[in-house]
């Protein structure tokens, strides 16, 4: 795939993704509101959306043509070998700072490629 191309859907990644982030942080508000005057109420509206979010992104990636790799319990990572794009999603890097999510372009090497270099 061209640079111009790769650049094109991961733009289109990011919008689709900060959309649904946004999303989801619209609803953590809603869900505070709620616990002052609901909490039983507040607790499953907070549930549905969680499950709502894990679903639409995970919904996304698969439409983009990713497949789901796990790496451990706080991260996970989609790859697409058609874009060569991989996102990780929901990880905490080792100086600590927490991201939503990050997207790498790589170059897909073929076995021959790899065993000649």
């Amino acid at each position: 795939m061209e640079p111009d191309e790769v650049d094109s859907v991961a733009q289109e990644i990011m919008a689709t993704l900060d959309n649904l982030f946004l999303a989801e942080k619209q609803a953590r508000l809603q869900v505070s509101a709620l616990e002052e005057q609901q909490y039983p109420l507040a607790a499953t509206f907070e549930m549905v959306s969680d499950m709502g979010t894990d679903t639409a992104i995970e919904e996304a990636l698969a439409g983009f043509g990713f497949e789901y790799h796990t790496i451990d319990e706080d991260a996970e990572l989609w790859i697409s070998d058609e874009h060569g794009l991989m996102v990780f999603l929901f990880f905490t890097d080792p100086d600590g700072r927490y991201y939503n999510y990050r997207i790498v372009a790589f170059d897909v090497v073929g076995e021959e490629e790899e065993i000649s270099a």
